[in-house]
């Protein structure tokens, strides 16, 4: 459902990167997208070349608030083929462990 937006180093409050929803600038920047073409970031330090990858601050992990009200911190390094499994809700597949 919703999960930390991936934000390179030196790019706080910079367009497509880092913006605020009620901004109205770059409406896009508040979206993120995860799956095979959008794993996610694996460092603050990495400059994705895709600005709507989700990634965070806390080493090897992105915490998601997930649907049924739980948080749960998903490692970086997570199939990118499951995590568009966990994005897509109504596509009927089971979840591999992960």
């Amino acid at each position: 459902m919703a999960g930390e937006k991936h934000v390179p180093l030196g790019r706080f409050g910079r367009g497509w990167h880092d913006n605020s929803i009620y901004n109205g600038n770059y409406t896009l920047s508040t979206m993120r997208a995860a799956g095979p073409d959008f794993p996610l970031a694996r460092s603050p330090s990495e400059n994705a070349t895709n600005a709507w990858v989700f990634g965070s601050y806390h080493p090897g992990i992105c915490p998601f608030v997930f649907c049924d009200g739980s948080v749960r911190s998903l490692p970086v390094s997570i199939d990118p083929f499951v995590l568009g499994l966990l994005a897509c809700r109504n596509d009927g597949q089971p979840i591999p462990n992960y």
